[in-house]
């Protein structure tokens, strides 16, 4: 704290005055990156994969863990939320959960095991034992994260018979059901199917009109999608209205040219007629 001196001329005298600034640490309330760590580890990530991503130390780690800590320092905080489940910091391996969601995703659509194991070049097994809690090889989600690009954008089951026995018997949720940037998110679960395609004018009006506080369904988010695309919107435009980060909305704009063009070919129109 800087001393400030100042002199008085009248009468003569002298005063001096101190002021101290009182240097100050932005703090948090501790509750949410302390369950952000602890869904992290649940996840599969141990504590010093976390910290290395996090770029904060161990022991900070331990003082959010701590119970008896209500209060930490907002950018130890903010580095710990921002540590994602899927791939970054050149870490060699991820939770798996994304991965296994994507599989599952894929054989609720119709594609057997089997198949997604042979486009992917591994073995069945490999598929079918993708944990929801641990972690696998970054190398062996990225090419499964590619895959559900490809294959999520196809409207017709290669074989029905998966499909239906999976969703049935399994429960296991569809493309549709899962919103790109909560899939890898290990406390998100997927959408209840009577809310993935039943449009409503009305909310999608109102998110277009600003008011973030509407729930959308997937088809609503897709109508905002085709929107976007017609009027060329930037992709952060597009982030703001659906609430979600620019990456996941740039997957939704390449996802609906790709659906587009399917449906384009299929009806023998070019691409340029639709949105």
């Amino acid at each position: 704290m800087d001393d400030v001196s100042r002199r008085s001329s009248s009468g003569g005298g002298t005063f001096r005055t101190t002021s101290r600034r009182l240097r100050s640490t932005t703090v948090f309330n501790s509750d949410g990156s302390r369950r952000h760590l602890e869904v992290l580890e649940e996840a599969g990530l141990t504590r010093r994969m976390i910290a290395r991503s996090a770029k904060v130390s161990l022991k900070a780690l331990s003082t959010i863990s701590s119970q008896t800590q209500k209060s930490i320092d907002a950018s130890v905080a903010q580095r710990v939320l921002a540590v994602t489940f899927h791939p970054s910091d050149d870490r060699k391996r991820t939770p798996g959960v994304g991965a296994q969601r994507r599989i599952r995703a894929l054989v609720a659509m119709g594609f057997p095991f089997s198949d997604l194991a042979q486009r992917l070049g591994v073995s069945q097994a490999v598929l079918e034992s993708l944990p929801e809690k641990g972690l696998i090889r970054v190398a062996l989600w990225e090419s499964i994260d590619r895959l559900y690009d490809e294959l999520s954008m196809t409207s017709e089951a290669p074989n029905p018979a998966v499909r239906d026995w999976v969703r049935d018997v399994q429960g296991w949720a569809p493309p549709l059901a899962w919103d790109d940037d909560e899939i890898d998110d290990y406390r998100a679960r997927p959408h209840r199917p009577r809310g993935l395609k039943s449009l409503d004018p009305v909310a999608v009006e109102r998110r277009l009109n600003g008011e973030r506080s509407i729930n959308l369904t997937l088809a609503d988010q897709e109508a905002i999608v085709k929107v976007a695309l017609s009027q060329k919107w930037p992709v952060a435009r597009l982030a703001d209205v659906l609430s979600c980060d620019e990456r996941a909305a740039n997957t939704r704009l390449v996802r609906y040219r790709a659906r587009m063009r399917t449906k384009s070919a299929a009806h023998g129109e070019s691409v340029s007629d639709v949105a």
